[in-house]
């Protein structure tokens, strides 16, 4: 069999897989899956001074938050951040395509226990390359399967044609068949991550990536240079476009031309830190919104559930995006939920096909909270302290609290998150995700992350780059040439590559 190679995946052979099939049942063995660790990008604050206290009372308030201090009470009213909504999407997106967490039965959310530091190689593992090289969408798979390509162009990649039930109302005028993943013959999307195929603005992003690698390919580019000319376009989006929306600009452009402070593991032992998958780049579930309007001009309103139940199976055309509204910058209707220490009810009560085999914690909120307890991700002070050379404080306990009296219903009566935080102690020693948010919330008002986040995410994303192939902060001359604008390409630009804007 061959081996993995850091930094790269290196396939079975047809035979070599089929028989490992047949000797396994049809299930391949844990080793024979693509695999790098994860760790910790503070791995000092591993004591018991700079985690949450390890007792039942700790579970007990974390829930507690989860469940009744975490729900956006206030949701018609809230207030929205001019920033794309698409890039909540796109954010997702990239997390596919870096991380993509594998656990023990051991790490279990019924039962909360903080692992042991030394079982993490173990226990928990990245079926993703840490690398911005797109496998989710090119591949491979866990089952080391690349998703198809064209029997009829094989340097193109293979889309299927919408389907048309009687019920449908048909495609959306400007649209074409062409939008949907190649599937089996049950109707599961032969891609890279099955996860893009988990709701239909990411699945819809993620076909627009095929399509444009068959638009290079129509300009009389090879496979080869297809992919890796949209790989590094990709990479520029995050970059230039994408991580500046998110974080503060500041503190990437220090981390970008300057190199990081934190987390600079050698390339050959590179890795994903938790303190960034487990705790801030989970910013984005407060951002989601229960509805996304204008959809398009036939399902004039996007509700999560629908946007959930309707993926993961072949699309109906009337259900075609169009990334109009997606890509507003102008009516706050269309825009995100700030960055602050609430997410929307539908998050908090998912549905069983939402969650994992095995898996019956419906609170995303809970799941977030204690996911971080038990892989044993530091405070949020504790980072915060850790990040001081940088001229980083940390939050008072008072800033904190004052965040949360944002979600009271009067002037006079404290909010559900407000007693909770006064009721524990999580306002001084807090949760990294949810000290996140509040920093988020405090700072920024929740337009972007704040010092620590903004840190963490972009000295992750930044070096994730740095370790990719084809990466093009190896050369500094490097510019995007597929967009309108010379030395300019976007998310929009990608779409409009595509033939999808």
């Amino acid at each position: 069999m061959n081996t993995i190679k850091h930094g790269s995946v290196l396939p079975l052979d047809a035979s070599d897989l089929e028989s490992k099939l047949v000797k396994h049942e049809g299930k391949l063995p844990k080793s024979c899956f693509p695999s790098w660790p994860f760790g910790y990008m503070f791995p000092e604050l591993q004591n018991d001074q700079k985690l949450l206290e390890e007792s039942p009372d700790t579970v007990k308030n974390l829930r507690w938050l989860g469940e009744e201090g975490m729900e956006d009470t206030y949701e018609a009213k809230a207030p929205s951040v001019p920033i794309p909504t698409i890039y909540t999407f796109f954010g997702q997106f990239v997390d596919h395509d870096i991380t993509f967490e594998r656990g023990s039965s051991e790490i279990s959310l019924k039962d909360p226990t903080p692992i042991d530091p030394a079982d993490l190689p173990t226990l928990i593992v990245n079926s993703r390359s840490p690398n911005m090289d797109l496998d989710n969408v090119y591949g491979p798979n866990l089952t080391r399967e690349f998703s198809p390509r064209d029997p009829n162009s094989p340097d193109k990649m293979l889309i299927f044609p919408v389907i048309s039930p009687p019920q449908s109302r048909g495609l959306p005028p400007g649209k074409d068949i062409y939008n949907d993943f190649p599937r089996d013959k049950d109707g599961i999307a032969r891609i890279g991550d099955p996860r893009d195929d988990e709701n239909l603005v990411l699945a819809q992003l993620h076909v627009a990536f095929l399509r444009a690698h068959n638009a290079l390919v129509d300009r009389g580019l090879r496979f080869d240079e297809a992919r890796k000319l949209l790989i590094q376009h990709y990479q520029w989006i995050v970059l230039d476009d994408f991580l500046e929306r998110i974080a503060d600009p500041n503190v990437v452009k220090k981390v970008r031309y300057h190199g990081p402070r934190f987390f600079n593991p050698p390339p050959r032992a590179f890795f994903v830190p938790l303190e960034f998958s487990a705790g801030a780049y989970r910013f984005g579930h407060s951002k989601v919104r229960p509805a996304y309007a204008d959809y398009n001009c036939i399902q004039q309103e996007g509700g999560l559930e629908l946007l959930f139940s309707n993926a993961g199976k072949p699309l109906v055309d009337d259900w075609v995006i169009d990334w109009t509204a997606f890509l507003d910058t102008e009516n706050r209707i269309h825009f995100p939920r700030p960055i602050d220490t609430a997410l929307t009810y539908n998050l908090l009560n998912l549905k069983p096909e939402q969650l994992g085999e095995g898996d019956s914690e419906p609170n995303l909120a809970v799941r977030n909270l204690l996911r971080g307890y038990i892989l044993r991700i530091p405070t949020g002070q504790a980072v915060a302290d850790a990040m001081a050379s940088q001229g980083i404080l940390r939050m008072t306990s008072e800033q904190i609290l004052s965040i949360a009296k944002q979600f009271r219903e009067d002037e006079e009566t404290p909010s559900p998150q407000e007693n909770i935080l006064s009721k524990t102690d999580f306002s001084n020693n807090t949760p990294l995700w949810f000290y996140i948010l509040a920093e988020a919330a405090f700072y920024s008002r929740g337009y972007h992350l704040g010092p620590v986040g903004s840190t963490i995410v972009a000295e992750v994303l930044i070096g994730v780059l740095r370790n990719s192939s084809y990466s093009i902060l190896a050369d500094t001359h490097w510019r995007p040439t597929l967009g309108d604008t010379p030395g300019k390409f976007d998310i929009e630009d990608l779409l409009k590559l595509a033939g999808v804007f």
